[in-house]
C-alpha cells in the first residue's frame, strides 16, 4: 500500500517519525519526505492538520514548504491559526512563495472567520503585505490597511470578499 524509499522505509513510517522526541529522527523523516516529493503532501497536510504533537506540525509544516506543492495550501491556511507561533509563521512564509495562488483559499478564510480570528488576521496581513498585482492593488491596500493592528475587524471580511469578488469576474 504505501510504497518505499531507497532506504526501504515506507512514506507513512517516515510520517509516523515526525512525532518522535528525537530531532534527528525528525529531521531525517522531513528530509525524506521532502526527497519525495508531491507524493508526500496528502499524509504531511493530514500531519499538520491533525497531530496534537507540535513538533510534528512543525517538520510537517517545514516539509510542505520546502516541497512547494499548491494543493497544501488549503491546510496552510488552516495552520495559519495554529496555536504555536513558529508553525503558523511557515504557513504564512509558504503560502507568500504561492503568492496570488494562496489568494482564493485565505480570502476564504478571512470572509468566513477574518473577524474572529486574530491569528489568520496576522498571517494574513504578513502574506499580503509586500504583494502588488496589476488589477489587484487598489483592493489589497484595502484589505491590508483592514488587516493592520488597531483597524475595526468588522472591515475585514467585507475587503476580503471584494478581493475574491474581482478575482472571480478576471477568471472568465
Amino acid at each position: 500500500m504505501f510504497e518505499r524509499n531507497q532506504s526501504g522505509i515506507s512514506m507513512q513510517s517516515l510520517v509516523n517519525q515526525l512525532e518522535n522526541e528525537d530531532i534527528k529522527v525528525r529531521t531525517r523523516a522531513r528530509k525524506s519526505l521532502v526527497t519525495i516529493g508531491k507524493q508526500a503532501v496528502p499524509p504531511l497536510c493530514l500531519v499538520l492538520e491533525n497531530s496534537k504533537v507540535y513538533k510534528a506540525r512543525w517538520e510537517a509544516a517545514k516539509a510542505l514548504s520546502e516541497i512547494a506543492d499548491l494543493k497544501s495550501i488549503s491546510t496552510m491556511v488552516k495552520a495559519l491559526e495554529d496555536p504555536e507561533s513558529d508553525v503558523a509563521w511557515l504557513a504564512a512564509k509558504t503560502l507568500e512563495k504561492f503568492r496570488k495562488a494562496a489568494w482564493p483559499e485565505l480570502l476564504r478564510a478571512l470572509v468566513d472567520r477574518g473577524t474572529d480570528s486574530v491569528l489568520l488576521q496576522h498571517g494574513a496581513h504578513h502574506i499580503l503585505r509586500k504583494q502588488k498585482v496589476e488589477d489587484y492593488n487598489d483592493l489589497l491596500d484595502i484589505l491590508r490597511t483592514a488587516l493592520e493592528k488597531g483597524s475595526v475587524p468588522e472591515s475585514i471580511s467585507p475587503a476580503a470578499y471584494q478581493l475574491l469578488e474581482r478575482i472571480k469576474s478576471r477568471r472568465g
